[in-house]
């Protein structure tokens, strides 16, 4: 693969791990149920994004893959990409453990769960903002995932509305 085709690799990726993050967190929300194809689609999807980043790395000496255009090396190397990768499965981890658990996790595991899902799109939108600057269309990805994030941060408030206005309609 080209330089380039491995750019397009990784942008590919990272639009499919966001729109697959986004889908999980609104199946969830108002569907009433997690999904959990969804959700290990999510982690399938980012594993194949940073596989894709690592060999980009490689090919290009690590140049301007850094926010602002910083190079590896200049960011910490590859360490700090490898504890970016760590970080990142952490945050996905405690995100789906919490999901999984549902009304049964503790207040701190249902705490931690709402930062982390908050954190990871937080992740998403910060890179895709800047880039509205080179196309609009990175305003759709960026909508998409904060959207699904304060959906699911309200997810029970939601769904309670929804259940309102559904006995409300039968009435």
């Amino acid at each position: 693969m080209t330089d380039a085709d491995l750019l397009l690799a990784v942008q590919w990726t990272a639009r499919l791990s966001s729109t697959t993050f986004a889908a999980a967190l609104l199946a969830s929300t108002f569907a009433g149920r997690r999904s959990r194809t969804l959700d290990i689609g999510f982690l399938v999807a980012h594993t194949i994004h940073f596989s894709f980043v690592v060999r980009l790395a490689l090919a290009t000496g690590g140049k301007g893959m850094f926010p602002g255009g910083k190079d590896i090396a200049d960011a910490g190397g590859w360490p700090a990409v490898f504890a970016i990768f760590a970080f990142f499965y952490l945050l996905a981890g405690i995100t789906l453990r919490a999901r999984q658990l549902g009304p049964r996790a503790s207040p701190r595991m249902r705490v931690a769960g709402q930062l982390a899902t908050a954190f990871i799109g937080f992740m998403f939108v910060r890179t895709y903002v800047p880039l509205m600057a080179r196309s609009s269309w990175y305003a759709l990805p960026a909508a998409l995932v904060a959207t699904a994030v304060v959906a699911d941060l309200l997810g029970s408030k939601i769904r309670r509305l929804t259940c309102l206005a559904l006995r409300a309609r039968r009435e």
